[in-house]
């Protein structure tokens, strides 16, 4: 029964992607975003589609196999892994026009999802099928150096993310957070939660080490945010 309902699950996901072809239209941005990645000249044979997906919305689970490519247009992407505890620890986030890791190894190795996709925000999409996704690398070498140089990073991303996780000092991990999603107003937008998700550790942990931190005058904690007090400290610590 949980694998029928699974199955449906993502075939529900997969119809999203399939609009009729003659109802879409892309926009001058769409346009040029695809020029910029070297799909522009071909884009019939590519059969792209348009995808959306509201704030919270699960995109793929582990097990799923990848209908199609994304190339995100707006909003973020969390890709997360679920322990066998059930805790769970952000793998990396996709923005726009960045490619997902994950789905990218599960379309060049025929392989299925081992993590979770889930939109933090409404977010749009531009969708290539599997097959085309394969005549898209076949046929542009552009799109392939896309590909491979956002690999990369997505590669070193998650070797750092594996060097935070394994350090015993935690302290460093979430000055690190903290710093990384601090804005010109020196608030880091994060609820404790999601700290804990990052550095892949347990949320009484991080609130722990966030009181310490706020004794020593560095941070102030609030009610879905933290606002730095002592960037200069922080970032001392962090390193």
């Amino acid at each position: 029964m949980e694998k029928d309902y699974k199955q449906s699950e993502q075939s529900y996901r997969e119809a999203k992607m399939t609009e009729a072809q003659s109802q879409f239209q892309l926009t001058p941005a769409e346009h040029q975003l695809l020029a910029e990645l070297g799909l522009d000249a071909k884009l019939a044979s590519y059969n792209v589609k348009r995808l959306t997906a509201k704030a919270g919305e699960v995109l793929y689970n582990p097990g799923d196999t990848s209908a199609a490519f994304l190339v995100l247009l707006n909003g973020s992407i969390r890709v997360e892994l679920i322990t066998k505890s059930n805790r769970e620890i952000v793998l990396y986030r996709v923005q726009k026009s960045q490619t997902c890791l994950l789905t990218t190894t599960a379309l060049l190795k025929s392989e299925v999802y081992f993590a979770r996709g889930v939109a933090e925000s409404d977010i749009t999409a531009l969708a290539i099928p599997a097959k085309n996704f394969h005549t898209a690398l076949s046929t542009s070498p552009k799109f392939t150096q896309y590909i491979l140089s956002d690999y990369a990073h997505r590669v070193e991303s998650l070797v750092k993310l594996i060097d935070r996780i394994t350090s015993k000092d935690i302290k460093s991990g979430i000055a690190n957070i903290l710093l990384s999603e601090c804005g010109t107003d020196n608030i880091a937008k994060l609820t404790q939660l999601e700290i804990a998700r990052n550095i892949g550790t347990a949320r009484e942990v991080v609130t722990r080490k966030l009181a310490n931190l706020e004794k020593q005058g560095l941070i102030k904690r609030e009610r879905g945010r933290i606002l730095i007090l002592d960037k200069t400290a922080l970032a001392a610590l962090a390193s």
